[in-house]
């Protein structure tokens, strides 16, 4: 992605989160402009949250580095960060927030993984994001569902979108010869016979979803657990801030869910990194959860500072600093 193409989904971002916290602002009667809001939280918060943050990189390198290597493919600790870090920033920056997912495919097959078995990898990652919110919204039936069943059906709207994504993925994981019209389609749009090579790449993608799923059906338990325990160290970034500012002693947990059961309307927004819609969904839920609609502004618009624009800034430095080992790997 070139510097022109990140400058200007930054900028598109940028106006969408300012806009959106701009008219919560008003719409709740703060008196509060966009620099004060941001100056609400000490900078030891601002650091404490982003290390809280980015130490789940460290988990989402290992989850690459066990199941990469358990298929006999060598990669490096830094090559796994790197490929997250990168992948994150691609996700911040692309519409719907799906960039990160290709190329982090592409950047694996780079150094020397077969492309289906990264598309596999990453295609379970999609699905545990889509189908784990769900599954969470639903479990927590006395905190976070409860609490969203008496304050509206917006979130109803973020489970079922979740699940319906999910269905879609495991269409696709389990049975990709659906995808045999798309790929006829783009013959036909790039006049180039792709069914072949489709073909090919199809009967290796069933081979790699067969070896994680059916033959070591532990890899996906242990890949479940870990995506569990990355999204709970994300979150709490969030609940750091917010108990930081809140006067009342919040449970975790209904944050947590209620957290997930929104994300999937969150994402839906087609802006750079979901940009907008993060900040309205959980403004919408964590102003219920505080019964203070200015403390939960000010939570997220810092959150988003933290886990969204530092997390920008340090995709850049890694790819301006370390692109060329990045791309050539180290074992």
């Amino acid at each position: 992605m070139r510097m022109k193409k990140i400058l200007l989904s930054l900028f598109i971002a940028f106006v969408s989160s300012f806009t959106v916290v701009i008219f919560l602002n008003f719409f709740h009667r703060g008196r509060a402009g966009f620099l004060d809001l941001l100056s609400t939280l000490p900078i030891h918060i601002y650091f404490m949250a982003f290390l809280i943050f980015t130490s789940s990189y460290f988990l989402e390198a290992l989850r690459i580095v066990y199941l990469v290597r358990h298929r006999g493919y060598k990669i490096g600790f830094f090559s796994a960060i790197y490929n997250t870090v990168i992948g994150y920033l691609f996700s911040f920056l692309t519409p719907f927030a799906m960039g990160g997912q290709p190329f982090q495919v592409f950047h694996l097959s780079k150094l020397g993984v077969d492309s289906s078995y990264a598309t596999g990898i990453m295609g379970a990652r999609m699905l545990e994001n889509s189908l784990g919110g769900a599954v969470i919204a639903l479990i927590m039936l006395n905190t976070s569902l409860g609490w969203i069943l008496k304050n509206g059906h917006l979130v109803i709207g973020g489970v079922i979108i979740s699940l319906s994504v999910s269905i879609a993925i495991v269409i696709s994981m389990f049975k990709p010869k659906i995808l045999m019209p798309l790929v006829k389609i783009a013959s036909r749009i790039f006049k180039k016979d792709l069914v072949e090579s489709f073909n090919t790449w199809r009967e290796n993608f069933e081979l790699s979803i067969n070896y994680m799923w059916k033959e070591n059906f532990y890899l996906v338990i242990l890949d479940v657990l870990e995506w569990f325990a990355t999204l709970v160290i994300q979150i709490y970034s969030l609940f750091y801030i917010l108990n930081f500012l809140s006067n009342v002693k919040l449970n975790f947990w209904l944050v947590f869910g209620s957290i997930n059961a929104v994300n999937a309307l969150a994402y839906f927004i087609p802006t750079p990194g979901a940009s907008g819609g993060i900040e309205f969904t959980y403004q919408y839920v964590l102003s219920g959860i505080t019964m203070n609609s200015g403390i939960a502004l000010k939570a997220v618009t810092s959150w988003r500072v933290v886990s969204y624009y530092l997390q920008i800034l340090l995709g850049i430095i890694f790819l301006g600093a370390f692109g060329k080992i990045g791309l050539e790997g180290n074992k």
